[in-house]
């Protein structure tokens, strides 16, 4: 047992003097007898209250007691008396035997958000001295913060409450309004629902599944949060990778360079990752740049083993150079050109395949959808040249015979037509977009090819009218540049090496995530859940029997793995049961939440709490089958609380034979106290 109601007072100060309630609870069955609008239901919300869980209930903020403790109390005699002040307090213990008191004022001078624990039994020692601390309830932080009400709460009940996803908010608690209902039903709207009147404004996702999951500790969403971890860092790890190759690729391109042999995606064989390489555009074509760099060198070498001519030395050389310098630029400028023009009309040839493409997927989805009309209607829809698709009236008044027109593709010829049309156009697009990197590549190299031939050029020029003595400037200037390539073409080397360093230490995060995935289960429940799940279906079974279910073969109930509600034969149940056989199914889905608690490890506290069970008239035995199993709580350490106005002619009997706490209030529960 999480924890124990052990004493409840009700308080309330009103014009002829104190009226309130004190009620002591026991391990086992408790049965808390008034007749109706007497305050039975104050009772029970008044802890819901004192708890600060009154937004179960509703989202509005407001009390959730009846006027007796907020306005006007009405007593015995008739006689209507205005309130003044009014209070609960709640008396509790844990598993660890710590007891506290919780006081929350109702009506009063102080603000109704603000509860005050005494960590001692002060209801039940009413003379101890105790320690006393404040918190607050029903405002931003009292879930999370040290003096919000609920963080004290969660850990007085040693429960830590998960944080699962919301749909404004990727991480949001599952607050202990969601978590209550499952073991403490209220009689306005806790009968609504199975497995419980969760309430969903708190915008959590798939609320009910998440509370059911926490209350029978499944690992189910654990194992799908870190699923779901595992999936996010694999698409940010993926996300990393292609964008780091796409720089990768871009700084390469600007100087006529490109990938070659590295995968754009996350791959697990990092040895592989050595096999990668740069290669660079040259007039020869693409060659690796080991190569060129090796290239370079060696024109280097030769370069300098050579001494610096002087003008005069070298004046016919200079001007052959110049010419041929000259016709390379023109040549260079003819090939840019070209590129150019050929780059703007695949531009316009892209454009139009993607047109294309939009266009397929449209007509694939539509194609697909009339497809899915026609299964869901069990109906294969045929199309006749010769008859009207909608009222089937034959067609003869048109411009060519019927005869002439060609038969109709049927709807899944059609759809594996216009996917093969698609993925031929992708393909297309795809090589499109590969031969449009290559061209930027050579465009790169073209353009430092002709910026070197006009600097070239102007430097024999200047040459040829310098004076004849002095050193060729041309051929310092060859010299110089060679030096550059090789500086540049280096350090891009330089880029791509810790280019690769850092994809293979992406490729051992990647094997690390592949991995922990492969650890995982299959399904999203573990061995412990479904032992659980199973478990909960017997007793689920057990109690629909013994309370007279009838709907549908008891043998037949069990609990979804999917949703965790009661199912037939893989179906919810839903509308088909009779108002009192969804009664008998809520009384058996929420004592045996109760009861699975002792067998496995669960986080139910231990409490069960129904205020009228005896909903939609259903029948005395049910009825009495129900007390019978609710008092072998007892035996576990756990407790039970029914508050009911049923007939005492027919409650006394049945409680008369079984072991429970009885706790009759002849007239109203508020009663004058003594001064």
């Amino acid at each position: 047992m999480t924890f124990k109601l052990r004493r409840l007072r009700l308080r309330a100060l009103t014009e002829e003097g104190w009226y309130g309630a004190e009620i002591g609870f026991v391990n086992g069955l408790n049965v808390l007898w008034a007749a109706n609008t007497m305050g039975k239901s104050t009772c029970i919300q008044g802890m819901i209250y004192v708890l600060g869980l009154e937004r179960m209930l509703s989202p509005r903020r407001e009390i959730p007691l009846p006027h007796a403790m907020t306005s006007y109390l009405t007593t015995d005699n008739g006689k209507n008396v205005r309130v003044i002040e009014s209070d609960v307090t709640l008396e509790l213990e844990n598993l660890a035997g710590t007891v506290v008191t919780v006081h929350r004022p109702v009506l009063s001078k102080l603000d109704d958000r603000l509860i005050t624990v005494q960590f001692g039994a002060s209801l039940t020692d009413p003379q101890g001295q105790y320690r006393v601390q404040r918190y607050f309830v029903r405002d931003p932080g009292a879930a999370q913060r040290e003096d919000g009400f609920h963080h004290f709460l969660e850990n007085f009940l040693g429960w830590e409450l998960p944080i699962v996803r919301g749909y404004e908010k990727d991480e949001i608690k599952l607050y202990l309004e969601t978590v209550f209902p499952l073991f403490w039903v209220e009689q306005k709207s806790g009968w609504s629902s199975i497995p419980a009147a969760i309430p969903t404004y708190f915008r959590i996702r798939e609320v009910h599944k998440r509370a059911v999951e926490f209350v029978v500790g499944l690992e189910a969403y654990e194992i799908e949060r870190k699923r779901e971890q595992l999936n996010q860092r694999q698409n940010v790890l993926t996300g990393k990778w292609e964008l780091r190759w796409q720089d990768l690729s871009q700084h390469l391109v600007r100087s006529g360079a490109r990938i070659e042999a590295l995968s754009q995606k996350p791959i697990v064989d990092t040895e592989s990752l050595s096999n990668g390489f740069v290669s660079v555009a040259t007039t020869a074509g693409w060659v690796s740049l080991d190569d060129h760099i090796k290239a370079l060198k060696e024109a280097l070498s030769e370069l300098s083993e050579v001494a610096v001519p002087t003008i005069a030395d070298n004046a016919p050389e200079i001007e052959a150079k110049l010419s041929e310098v000259t016709a390379q630029a023109e040549e260079l400028n003819i090939k840019r050109l070209s590129i150019y023009e050929i780059t703007q009309i695949k531009v316009a040839d892209t454009d139009a395949l993607q047109r294309r493409i939009q266009t397929l997927k449209e007509d694939l989805a539509k194609n697909q959808d009339v497809q899915k009309l026609q299964r869901f209607s069990g109906v294969q829809w045929s199309l006749s040249p010769d008859r009207c698709p909608t009222c089937e009236q034959a067609l003869q008044d048109t411009l060519l015979s019927q005869n002439a027109l060609a038969a109709i593709m049927p709807i899944e010829d059609n759809i594996s037509y216009i996917k093969s049309e698609l993925r031929m156009f992708e393909d297309i697009l795809h090589r499109e977009n590969e031969e449009s990197r290559e061209r930027e590549g050579q465009l790169s190299q073209l353009n430092r090819d002709l910026s070197e031939a006009y600097s070239q050029i102007r430097t024999l020029r200047a040459d040829l009218v310098s004076p004849a003595t002095s050193i060729s400037a041309s051929v310092v200037e060859q010299r110089v540049l060679t030096e550059r390539k090789i500086k540049d073409f280096a350090n891009l080397q330089t880029v791509f090496d810790d280019a690769v360093d850092a994809f293979t230490e992406m490729s051992e995060d990647y094997i690390q995530i592949l991995k922990e995935k492969s650890e995982l289960p299959d399904d999203e429940l573990s061995d412990a859940d479904k032992s659980k799940l199973e478990r909960l279906s017997q007793l689920l079974r057990d109690q629909a029997r013994q309370f007279g279910f009838i709907t549908f073969k008891p043998e037949d109930l069990s609990i979804s793995t999917d949703t965790y509600r009661p199912e037939t034969e893989g179906f919810e149940i839903g509308f088909e049961t009779s108002a009192s056989d969804a009664i008998r199914l809520k009384w058996a889905y929420q004592l045996g939440l109760l009861e699975l608690a002792p067998t496995h490890a669960t986080n139910h506290p231990g409490v069960l709490v129904f205020d009228e069970p005896r909903q939609q008239s259903s029948s005395k035995v049910s009825f009495e089958q129900l007390l019978m199993r609710a008092a072998t709580a007892k035996r576990r350490g756990q407790q039970v609380i029914f508050s009911t106005s049923e007939d005492l002619s027919v409650l006394n009997p049945i409680i008369d034979k079984i072991d429970c706490a009885k706790i009759v209030f002849e007239g109203h529960v508020l009663q004058p106290l003594p001064h």
